[in-house]
C-alpha cells in the first residue's frame, strides 16, 4: 500500500526520478575516478587519495550542511549543489579534451563532488517529511535505497564501457545527470521545509544549533548504538569498493569487467532494497543489524579465495545486500521521528557521526594494498569488521528498537 501511495505522489516521484538520473551519473563516475587515476599515475595510493577526497566532506562538512538546510531554502540549496557538481564534472571533460588533467584537479573536483553531495543529501532527507506523510517516510527511504542500488546496477558497467570508449565520456554523463536533477527539483511544488515557528532565532549561537541534532539522536539508545556501529563500520564499506577494483585489476580485469562486477553488486543491492519493506515488517531491527555485520565479515574472508571479477562482485554484493534494509529501519525511523525544524541538523549529525571515519577506508586500502598486498589488506578489513560485529552482538541498546514516528 505504501509503495502504491508513493507512486501517486507527484512531487515525490518527480524528485525521485531526478535523483535516479543524478545517481546514475554519479555511479558512472564512481568507477571512472579510480580508473582514470590508475591510467594516469599507475598508483593505488593516489587512487586512494581521490577516494579520500570524495568521502572526507561527509565527516568535515555534514554539520554545516545541516545548519544550512534548516536555515535556508532546501530546494535552492539542492539546485545550487547540482550546479557546482555539473561544473566540476565538466572541468574534467574539458581537461581530458585538451590533454591530461592534472592529478591535483582530479582531487579538487572529487572533494567538491563530495561536498555538494552532502549538502544535497541532507536537504533531500530533511525534505522527505514534507513531501510524504509521516506513515510513509520509511517506505520512501526504502524506495530511495532502491533508487540508489538501481543506479548501481546500470552506472558502473556503463561507466566502464564509456571509459573504455573515451576517458571523458563517464564524466560527461555525470554532468548531464546534474542538469536532469536540477530540472526535476525545479518542477516540484511542495516546500521542502515547514514554517519555522519553533526554530532557533538568528541570535542563537551556531554551536548550540548544531548540537541540537546530536542531542536529539543521543536520547534514543537504538539510534545511539547504530550511529556507533555505522561510524566504525563505514571505513570497511567505503574501502571495499576500491579493494574490489584493485583485486579485479590485479587479476587482469578490464574496465568493462570492473563495470560488470559492480553491476552484480547493484543487482544484489536493489534486491535488498525492494525487499526492505517486507523484511522490515517481519524481522526485528536487532536481527537485521546483526545479520548485516556478519554477512560483511563472511564476505571479506571469502575474498581471500576468489580471483574472478564477477565472483568478487558477488561477494561485495552479499556484503552490501542488507544495507538498504538496515537504512530503511534506522534512517527511516530517524526521519519519521525528528521534528521538522530539526530535520537538517538531525540528518547532518547522523551523517557526520556515522561517516566520521568513512574517508579512512579508501586511503587505508590504497596504501595497504600498495605496500603489503591483497592478503594483508583483506585481513586488516576483516579484523576491523569483527570488532564492530562483536559490539553489535553484545549491545543491549539494539534490543530497545527505533523511536516511533511523529503523527501528522
Amino acid at each position: 500500500m505504501g509503495r502504491r501511495a508513493l507512486l501517486r505522489n507527484h512531487d515525490f516521484m518527480v524528485l525521485w526520478t531526478g535523483e535516479v538520473l543524478s545517481e546514475l551519473g554519479s555511479q558512472t563516475a564512481t568507477v571512472a575516478y579510480p580508473l582514470l587515476v590508475l591510467a594516469l599515475t599507475h598508483s593505488a595510493g593516489k587512487a586512494g587519495v581521490v577516494g579520500l577526497a570524495r568521502w572526507v566532506p561527509l565527516a568535515l562538512l555534514a554539520l554545516p550542511a545541516g545548519a544550512l538546510a534548516d536555515r535556508f531554502d532546501r530546494k535552492r540549496l539542492m539546485i545550487g549543489s547540482d550546479v557546482v557538481r555539473l561544473l566540476g564534472a565538466g572541468s574534467i571533460v574539458l581537461a581530458l579534451a585538451l590533454g591530461h588533467p592534472p592529478y591535483g584537479q582530479i582531487v579538487i573536483v572529487a572533494f567538491l563532488d563530495g561536498t555538494m553531495f552532502i549538502v544535497s543529501y541532507v536537504c533531500e532527507r530533511g525534505a522527505l517529511q514534507q513531501v510524504v506523510p509521516s506513515d510513509q517516510v520509511q517506505d520512501a527511504v526504502a524506495q530511495n535505497e532502491a533508487r540508489t542500488w538501481a543506479a548501481a546496477i546500470v552506472g558502473p558497467p556503463l561507466g566502464g564501457l564509456l571509459f573504455a570508449a573515451a576517458r571523458a565520456l563517464p564524466f560527461a554523463a555525470d554532468a548531464v545527470s546534474y542538469v536532469c536533477s536540477t530540472v526535476a527539483i525545479s518542477l516540484t511544488r511542495t516546500d521542502f521545509q515547514a514554517a519555522r515557528t519553533d526554530a532557533p532565532g538568528p541570535s542563537a549561537p551556531l554551536s548550540a544549533q548544531l548540537a541540537e541534532g546530536f542531542r536529539w539522536i543521543w536520547q534514543w539508545p537504538f539510534l545511539r548504538i547504530t550511529s556507533v556501529l555505522f561510524a566504525v563500520g563505514n571505513p570497511v564499506y567505503t574501502g571495499l569498493y576500491l579493494l574490489a577494483i584493485l583485486l579485479a585489476k590485479r587479476h587482469g580485469a578490464s574496465a568493462s569487467d570492473v563495470g560488470a562486477m559492480f553491476s552484480i553488486v547493484g543487482v544484489l543491492g536493489v534486491t535488498g532494497a525492494l525487499a526492505a519493506n517486507a523484511i522490515r515488517r517481519r524481522v526485528a531491527p536487532r536481527t537485521i543489524v546483526l545479520a548485516e555485520q556478519y554477512l560483511l565479515l563472511g564476505a571479506l574472508f571469502l575474498l581471500l579465495l576468489v580471483h574472478a571479477a564477477l565472483l568478487i562482485g558477488v561477494l561485495v554484493g552479499v556484503a552490501e545486500g542488507l544495507t538498504p534494509v538496515t537504512n530503511s529501519v534506522v534512517a527511516g525511523s530517524r526521519v519519521a521521528a525528528a521534528p521538522s525544524h530539526l530535520q537538517g541538523r538531525v540528518q547532518a549529525s547522523a551523517t557526520m557521526s556515522t561517516m566520521a571515519f568513512a574517508w579512512v577506508g579508501p586511503l587505508a586500502v590504497g596504501l595497504l594494498f600498495q605496500q603489503l598486498g591483497p592478503t594483508a589488506t583483506i585481513l586488516a578489513l576483516a579484523g576491523w569488521a569483527s570488532l564492530f560485529a562483536t559490539i553489535a552482538t553484545f549491545s543491549p541498546s539494539l534490543r530497545q528498537g527505533p523511536p516511533q514516528p511523529l503523527s501528522d
